[in-house]
């Protein structure tokens, strides 16, 4: 979503690259540190930085493979700073443990992270359909507002409403209903760009972001949308119909709520004139 894309400001693929290269680079400096300390100071404890680091910034396949760079360094310091050994099995021992130490270490922070990154997807999400919820919808559409304004882009922001969709709750129940805004949100999030941002405000109303977006690429896309959401329904709910607000701003008010206070009006005006009808506001005219 642009949103998203205008809150990153560096290439997933480059920030991965610079953190592992940053991990491997702290990993050797401890080894050396290690090295030097002789073998009366363990600092294997150090050793846990850079695998969290990894872990949390890198991934998990990464993580494993420094946890084990991290074991072999450990143990060959340990050797080179001159620790006696009574055996070859100590040294196979301490690597084994330490290796397991930090494999362990590794699964519990990315367990910890998975379940964080689940978090953060649920507070952004519309549990029903995949689709945005109200409040990460305003937050996106925020930032492509910004955007907009800065380099005087046109906006369309448009209100999807479904007609008649008490009536399929009432008289096929709720799971029906269910399938209906599944259905919708599936088809809106397929047709729309990648850089488009979907909402779903609450009920079976759906808010829809389209940056850069002039009216006239607006009617077109929008209308053939809103016969697309039909079409995608279940054929034993049919008697639902699409209503739509839309308006497109040449210059985007300063805020998120004056936009969707304009696009409500122009939704409400197409459920006044008979509903299943699409009515667009061009500012200025």
């Amino acid at each position: 979503m642009m949103g998203q894309a205008l809150l990153e400001s560096q290439p997933v693929g480059h920030s991965k690259t610079g953190a592992l290269a940053a991990s491997v680079g702290l990993l050797l400096a401890i080894t050396v540190a290690d090295y030097f300390a002789g073998y009366e100071v363990q600092i294997s404890v150090v050793y846990l930085i850079p695998i969290f680091f990894t872990v949390t910034r890198v991934g998990r396949p990464a993580a494993i493979a420094l946890a084990c760079l991290s074991s072999v360094l450990g143990v060959g310091g340990d050797l080179l700073a001159g620790l006696p050994y009574s055996t070859w099995l100590v040294p196979a021992i301490m690597f084994v443990l330490r290796t397991a130490l930090f494999l362990v270490f590794v699964e519990v922070v990315s367990a910890l992270r998975h379940a964080l990154d689940r978090e953060k997807e649920s507070a952004r999400t519309d549990p029903l359909t995949g689709v945005s919820n109200r409040r990460h919808f305003i937050e996106l559409t925020g930032a492509a507002l910004a955007f907009a304004r800065r380099y005087h882009r046109p906006t369309t922001i448009a209100y999807l409403d479904l007609d008649n969709f008490k009536q399929i709750n009432d008289r096929l129940g709720h799971q029906a209903g269910d399938e209906v805004l599944r259905a919708v949100a599936h088809t809106v999030r397929n047709r729309l760009r990648s850089t488009d941002v979907v909402g779903r405000l609450g009920g079976d109303e759906f808010a829809l972001c389209l940056p850069e977006t002039g009216p006239e690429a607006a009617a077109a896309v929008l209308g053939k949308l809103r016969e697309d959401c039909v079409a995608a329904l279940p054929e034993n709910c049919r008697s639902v119909t699409v209503s739509m607000g839309l308006v497109t701003f040449a210059y985007p008010p300063p805020t998120v709520d004056e936009l969707l206070e304009r696009t409500d009006v122009m939704l409400y005006a197409a459920k006044r004139e008979g509903k299943n009808r699409l009515v667009h506001e061009v500012v200025p005219a």
